[in-house]
């Protein structure tokens, strides 16, 4: 496993897949050692004990403005923080999936499923997920994990997500299934509520003892179509307004998961399940013939 600092020295940009001015985000596509390597840069928040000194901290001014008693220009802050990840070596699956793109909603039947979703998901490789398997077994991440739950049937580990900057108000942890035979919302059933509710009341358990944050301020939902196909959970603070993939067409709220099933215990193998995708991911082509 390459070290970031290396890859950093190493990598050889290609192009910029997709710049956010809005959440100042950007992702690049390069090469190290000839293998592909997406670099995501991020500029973080103010800490509140810097924020007293912010005013004697602006180095130089540029591009002033005056009007009146408002004014305006760009500065260079001293001690400015860039959050920095990387996917190394990267594939095509990845790149599509950062890469800026137009956005579909894809009506999913369930005949659709298994003539195009199941077969995808099952070309999977393994070692594409190994990092999870990592993650639940212990090898990686170990000093993160926030709880754990080794039951085979009901468990599951919850840990930070990558997305989450440390504050109370982004809060955004996610919680893996032991289980490996739940890939996705389609795989749900009946038989699955036990675990489903253990994920709800444990997390709404955690978010109060570890963020002070009670069921009413979180929001606890599940991915279609996941960026990987091993069940999880995403957990949230409601004040995370723009958090990543909350979107109609994309979450699913746990709470309405669990009730579906209890009404109708194979809701998710009868149901059309709308999702969002890029264009170019693998799948849209199959929903565009």
């Amino acid at each position: 496993m390459a070290s970031i600092t290396r890859v950093l020295n190493n990598f050889q940009f290609e192009r910029v897949l997709s710049n956010d001015v809005r959440t100042k985000l950007v992702h690049l596509l390069g090469y190290v050692d000839d293998q592909k390597c997406i670099l995501t840069f991020e500029k973080t928040q103010f800490e509140n004990e810097e924020m007293p000194q912010l005013p004697a901290s602006v180095a130089s001014f540029d591009s002033v403005v005056e009007n009146n008693i408002y004014s305006w220009a760009m500065g260079q802050v001293e001690k400015s923080q860039m959050r920095v990840k990387m996917i190394y070596p990267a594939t095509d699956v990845h790149i599509a999936k950062y890469e800026a793109q137009t956005r579909l909603m894809i009506h999913e039947t369930p005949a659709d499923y298994e003539r195009y979703t199941l077969p995808y998901i099952q070309s999977i490789p393994a070692s594409r997920t190994q990092w999870v398997q990592n993650i639940l077994d212990g090898s990686s991440e170990a000093d993160r994990v926030i709880y754990r739950d080794n039951d085979p049937e009901t468990g599951f580990v919850v840990l930070p997500d990558m997305k989450w900057d440390g504050t109370q108000e982004n809060l955004y942890w996610v919680a893996i299934a032991i289980r490996s035979d739940i890939s996705s919302l389609r795989s749900l059933r009946g038989e699955h509520l036990g675990l489903l509710r253990k994920l709800r009341d444990k997390s709404y358990e955690l978010v109060k003892e570890k963020a002070n944050l009670s069921p009413e301020q979180v929001r606890l939902f599940v991915h279609y179509q996941p960026s990987y196909y091993h069940f999880h959970l995403h957990i949230t603070a409601i004040t995370f307004v723009d958090a990543p993939g909350v979107v109609s067409g994309q979450a699913h709220l746990l709470t309405s998961i669990i009730d579906h099933l209890e009404h109708f215990p194979n809701y998710y193998q009868l149901a059309t399940i709308p999702f969002l995708i890029g264009e170019k991911h693998q799948l849209a082509a199959n929903f565009l013939i």
